[in-house]
């Protein structure tokens, strides 16, 4: 089970860009960003992490509002019915192989939620962190007004929040499966009424397999065995959410990859929690100090107004806020622009089928060169090797 990189993310998302319109009830206009470089400072490569394959995360869509119960959704979502909290969540994953060792992923998240006057009606910040393969690494989130700014091992991204879904999935995963809990109350035996966080709650308890298979994604045909599984969850008198829930599961015959890279079959703990606490509390969402202002487009090793363009070439943030290029000339023109270009700034240039490396000293970033929907070609720029 291996956690993924986010520049493969971010190459899918790209040639799946067209997504990113899909959603109906957010605003559709994304501001334009300011066209800013960044200085010679060296930028380290991006290597943002999605949850483990074995319990998938959502497809990442552009971000629209939570909708409210109806008739297969039994909660209200906490943002439709309170004015803010924090979020606590952790999804613990341990694999057990044949020979007895023991491989341990964790992905914690930590968030906050504040109704705000702007059109998404809220601003957001989530802070995940993902422990396994012996790293530790880490994803700052923030969704204020018009933006989403999002950092991972130092490295900033800013998108307007209409295209951000990129970049919300990640908690989604704590959050987007709440509602396959208990899809008509009568599926669970209800432990009566407690206080969880100071609020009023009702507990109720569910060991329904096929639901803990419906939150993991787990295709009919999977090969994977849910042994046992218990499910406990705890709904607000007040507003109708879930106020927390913790799910303990135990998965057999699952394929992984030991140690010596062999492929086995092991058995895995699944330990999943989370908790909304501070409702309604004094919660400000603020950017901090070391982040670019929202819509800065930053370039690895080029201070303002450095960076090489063709003649007419413009630098924009595509969707999903990476640099891209629009240019008069063909693909194959423009591949011959920035091997000269760089050769003359003293970079390297290299690759093939539309891949390159740009690198000088330790500073380094990815170029993909190719046609634009205009016939024109079109360089997108991704920080990192």
């Amino acid at each position: 089970m291996k956690l993924k990189r986010i520049l493969t993310l971010l190459f899918i998302a790209l040639l799946a860009v067209s997504l990113a319109a899909c959603g109906e009830d957010e605003p559709t206009a994304t501001p334009e960003p300011a066209v800013v470089a960044a200085t010679d400072t060296p930028v380290p490569p991006t290597n943002t992490p999605v949850p483990p394959t074995n319990t998938p995360a959502p497809v990442a869509v552009p971000e629209t509002p939570t909708p409210a119960a109806n008739a297969s959704n039994s909660f209200e979502a906490p943002s439709a019915v309170l004015k803010s909290f924090r979020t606590q969540g952790q999804l613990l994953i341990t694999t057990t192989f044949p020979d007895g060792t023991i491989a341990v992923q964790d992905m914690s998240l930590e968030g906050a939620y504040a109704v705000a006057d702007n059109a998404y009606g809220s601003d957001e910040s989530f802070l995940l962190t993902i422990t396994g393969d012996d790293s530790t690494e880490t994803v700052t989130i923030y969704k204020i007004g018009d933006w989403v700014s999002a950092k991972s091992d130092g490295e900033w991204i800013t998108v307007g929040r209409d295209n951000a879904g990129l970049f919300t999935a990640m908690s989604d995963l704590f959050t987007g499966f709440v509602d396959q809990f208990v899809l008509q109350r009568e599926g669970a035996e209800n432990l009566g009424d407690e206080t969880v966080g100071g609020q009023p709650a009702t507990h109720y308890r569910i060991d329904d397999i096929s639901i803990f298979e419906r939150m993991a994604q787990m295709a009919p045909d999977s090969q994977e065995v849910v042994e046992a599984v218990a499910m406990d969850v705890w709904v607000a008198k007040e507003g109708n959410y879930i106020l927390q829930y913790s799910i303990q599961a135990e998965v057999s015959n699952v394929t992984e990859t030991d140690a010596s890279g062999a492929e086995t079959t092991a058995n895995q703990s699944v330990n999943w929690t989370y908790a909304i606490s501070d409702v309604n509390s004094d919660i400000p969402i603020t950017l901090p100090a070391d982040a670019p202002a929202p819509g800065v487009i930053a370039i690895p090793g080029f201070a303002e107004g450095e960076f090489p363009l063709p003649e007419g070439g413009k630098l924009a943030a595509n969707l999903i806020g990476m640099p891209e290029i629009a240019s008069e000339l063909s693909q194959k023109e423009l591949v011959a622009f920035y091997t000269d270009a760089f050769a003359a700034l003293g970079w390297s240039f290299t690759g093939d089928f539309g891949f390159y490396e740009v690198k000088k000293g330790d500073t380094a970033f990815t170029m993909f060169i190719d046609v634009a929907e205009n016939g024109k070609g079109r360089a997108q720029i991704f920080p990192g090797q």
